[in-house]
Formats: structure tokens, sequence, C-alpha cells
């Protein structure tokens, strides 16, 4: 893994806001980043999927906070207390995360992302949690690209042109039974 994960990796701290996570995403183009600690151990991961449950959460936060203040107008009352609406990021992450070891075969890796269903992992120094890298499906498929003799073994990718002939002769017999919109 360690030949060909990305390293140096960008990484999120506990304290991080939902705007600062999403301005990360966005500057350095990226869909998830490991969450570390002040030693630099991995504690969590945050993907892009959190950040938008965590935006529709302050979105939703700010809401109520505009019709509280409308009421406490329309009521004449003191108007609430305004205190940050913004959440750490310890608070929403993902807190299990596979890891994997810069000691691990690309096969392992390819495994262990298809069998966890996860499109990234967090590489960390043998034993430990210290972050080192990260390998994504992209990191993946770039390498079997530039190495073909490696068995892939995901089937819908590695079947040849040929192997899926009876498919394609298949799909060709049935088209003439799709029913045309007007």
């Amino acid at each position: 893994v360690g030949d060909f994960m990305q390293s140096p990796v960008l990484s999120a701290k506990p304290t991080m806001t939902e705007k600062q996570i999403e301005d990360l995403f966005i500057r350095y183009d990226v869909r998830a980043l490991p969450v570390v600690d002040d030693d630099n151990e991995v504690i969590g991961l945050v993907s892009y999927k959190e950040v938008s449950a965590a935006k529709m959460r302050l979105i939703n936060k700010q809401e109520k906070r505009l019709r509280q203040i409308e009421k406490a107008v329309a009521d004449g009352r003191k108007l609430p207390e305004d205190r940050p609406l913004e959440s750490a990021v310890k608070g929403w992450m993902k807190q299990k995360v596979q890891l994997a070891e810069a000691s691990l075969t690309m096969a392992e890796v390819e495994q262990l992302l298809l069998e966890t269903d996860v499109g990234y992992v967090p590489v960390v120094a043998e034993g430990t949690k210290q972050l080192v890298g990260m390998v994504t499906r992209t990191d993946l498929l770039r390498q079997h690209r530039y190495y073909s003799s490696l068995h892939y073994h995901n089937k819908g990718f590695s079947d040849s042109i040929a192997a899926r002939k009876p498919i394609i002769e298949l799909r060709k017999r049935l088209k003439k039974f799709d029913v045309e919109n007007e």
C-alpha cells in the first residue's frame, strides 16, 4: 500500500466546524478526510455525506433561531441568547473507521474496500494508528490500469468484451420488445 497510497494526506482536527471542513473539501477537491488528534492518530473519518448532513442540521438550527427571534419580537420579549450554531466534527464524524496498515498488499486493501463498501481507507503505520496516507478506489483502479497483469476481483470490470458477448446478444434480442415513447 505504501507504494501507491496518497501521502502526505490532508486531515481534519476534531474541533473543526462544518464550514471549515466543507472549505477543505472544496479547496482541495477531496471527498473524505481522516480526523486525527494532536498525536496524528486517526480517531475518525468525515466524508462529504457527513458534511452534507451536518450542513442541513446547521440550516435547521439557523431557521429555528430566526423563528425564535421573530416570535420574541412579535411578543415584545427579550431576544434569545446568541450562541454559536456550528458544531465540531468530533460530534458527527464516523468514529468506527476501517484502517489499513502500510504493509498490506494491494489485493488485501482491495478486498477491504470491497467488503466494507467504502471508497477510501486511511493508511496507518504498522501497529499504530499514526496516519501515513490514504487509499481510494481510484488509486486501486489506477494501479490496475498500469499493472494489467494484476487480477481484479470486480467481475463487472474484469470480464473481457468477448466474455460479455452473450449478454450483449441477449440485450439486442430483447430490444425489439422495448416500448417506444411517442
